[in-house]
């Protein structure tokens, strides 16, 4: 989960009131947000929190106290947030990244806190809402550097230039994507074109998704702001806006004003922060939480979770306010009322069914294969399913294209779900490297893989030798005594893999189908991987 430090003295002003440590500890797990840690740094004290990835407006010191205020109930229902009317237009002609939301915020003091706060938010927001700027990029910009109406477009990679941020050097759009971090870090998001949104004077504003102008840089003498929201996905731009300048609109003296963004047939005015409405009775809610509760507890448990409601015909008209983007059905509502009630004011139950637990003969048959391994003299490793396509992809010398990808994922290093281990088992040589030779680590695990358009389970166990004798020959006869153990019939036939040095890998065949291969690791795949010794290693699918 998304982890966000919070200076405690910004969160107590926020909230308006002195926090205890222990106050902190106790209440905001129940409102579904752990606290990991509360430490002092440079005579600050820090308050880590992890979000869970579906409460993105939790990202923020502003978000957290918007919730807290509630939670506790010194501040209930459905925060209003107005939006003055504006004469800011922005015309837009872009075409590879072709949604775009502006708002402006005036006002808004600037201190050494608000200005870290906001560049925490906007890059865990590139995480969990913009998929890492493949799907929705921000931008915040000093408004009264630049002269509005705006302009974003397409340009040709040589065709302007300007300074980017955290540069002194002016630089074309695909010099940007040659030299500059950022540029390197993100060209992949990078078509043919390159998206641009600059002012009435040709002032570039920044070039989405990769890097803002340092001509629009924010600082504490900031006072107004300009936010862009670019990207693939119409709803995930328009909810990020509404995130921010609603957080936003928590600090003092801060206004919200609009943006008329026209495109080539349509014009929008945002940000729209227009509630959502949906409906649910009563009777639902206690039946899913196992309570009877009045509908009068029920609309209060509502308010402290920052909702309204009307109780018409024995059913809530629930209003949900534009920051929220996990609310979708009935469910949703129950589990807010559910978190206002109070988790531990419910009692565990036992199911009424009788049934005897046991193990799924599968998992019999990889305890059998864990004790071979072992005996084999293996030790067993354990890795998370999730991993990224730096590992498990490029480093391996591998090009595929099919494979699920989490929607919201916590990091960038925890995104993908694993189709094979063996990636993960040479980042685990990677790190354990320096351990005294030789090592020899397996791992039975599911991996999940597309195929025909189908998602496909498999249970398949992967191990690795690490020595400097170790070679295509002792892979191979700890894969037959593997095999054997396992009384299958086989064979063994030359094979080819781009992870594995030519000549010295095999497939295995049982009954004419291929479950597994072995072999020697490539040395560009070592040397992707930093590992400084030869690797063999193998994997085979088990069911």
């Amino acid at each position: 989960m998304p982890t966000v430090n919070v200076k405690k003295y910004d969160l107590e002003r926020l909230v308006n009131m002195p926090l205890e440590d222990e106050f902190i500890e106790k209440t905001f797990p129940m409102m579904g947000i752990e606290v990991e840690n509360i430490y002092e740094e440079e005579g600050e004290k820090i308050i880590q929190f992890s979000v869970n990835p579906n409460r993105p407006d939790y990202l923020s010191s502003e978000g957290l106290a918007r919730g807290f205020r509630g939670f506790i109930g010194i501040e209930k229902g459905l925060p209003k947030y107005e939006v003055e009317d504006s004469d800011v237009k922005l015309y837009s002609t872009n075409k590879s990244r072709p949604y775009i939301a502006l708002a402006v915020v005036k006002g808004i003091i600037i201190d050494d806190y608000v200005l870290e706060n906001l560049i925490n938010f906007q890059e865990k927001l590139h995480w969990v809402m913009g998929r890492d700027r493949k799907k929705v990029a921000i931008g915040i910009h000093d408004f009264d550097k630049v002269k509005p109406p705006f302009y974003y477009r397409d340009v040709k990679g040589d065709e302007v230039k300007f300074i980017p941020l955290n540069s002194d050097e002016e630089m074309t759009p695909k010099e940007i994507l040659e030299k500059h971090e950022k540029g390197i870090k993100y060209r992949h998001l990078i078509k043919d074109s390159f998206p641009l949104l600059e002012d009435s004077e040709g002032n570039i504003l920044s070039m989405p998704p990769i890097i803002n102008s340092n001509l629009t840089k924010v600082t504490t003498e900031t006072r107004n702001l300009l936010i862009d929201v670019t990207g693939t996905d119409k709803w995930a731009v328009e909810k990020t806006l509404n995130i921010i300048v609603t957080a936003l609109a928590e600090r003092k003296y801060a206004k919200i004003h609009s943006v008329e963004v026209i495109y080539e047939n349509e014009k929008v005015k945002y940000p729209n922060l227009k509630e959502e409405v949906v409906e649910v009775s009563p009777d639902y809610i206690n039946k899913i939480l196992g309570t009877n509760l009045t509908p009068g507890a029920i609309l209060n448990y509502l308010r402290k979770a920052r909702m309204d409601a009307q109780f018409i015909e024995n059913k809530f008209k629930v209003f949900v306010p534009p920051y929220r983007v996990d609310i979708f059905g009935e469910i949703d509502i129950a589990e807010e009322v559910a978190i206002c009630y109070g988790y531990d004011k419910f009692k565990g139950l036992y199911p009424e069914i009788a049934t005897i637990g046991s193990l799924h003969p599968l998992e019999k048959r990889c305890d059998f294969i864990r004790d071979i391994m072992i005996g084999l003299g293996f030790y067993e490793v354990i890795n998370l399913m999730l991993s990224n396509e730096e590992v498990l992809f490029k480093n391996m010398r591998l090009d595929i294209k099919d494979y699920i990808e989490v929607l919201k994922p916590a990091s960038i290093e925890h995104k993908i779900v694993r189709p094979f281990l063996l990636p993960i088992i040479m980042e685990t040589v990677r790190i354990n490297q320096h351990k005294e030779l030789p090592i020899k680590i397996f791992e039975i695990g599911e991996c999940i893989n597309i195929k025909d358009n189908k998602i496909v389970e498999t249970k398949n166990i992967a191990g690795a030798i690490v020595s400097n004798e170790t070679n295509f020959n002792e892979i191979k006869s700890y894969v037959e005594a593997l095999l054997r153990e396992l009384k299958l019939t086989y064979k063994i036939e030359e094979y080819e893999h781009p992870s594995f040095i030519k000549g010295r890998c095999a497939k295995i065949l049982v009954d004419n189908e291929e479950i597994g291969y072995f072999g020697e690791i490539h040395p560009e795949v070592l040397e992707n991987f930093e590992i400084e010794f030869p690797v063999t290693a193998f994997e085979v699918i088990l069911k």
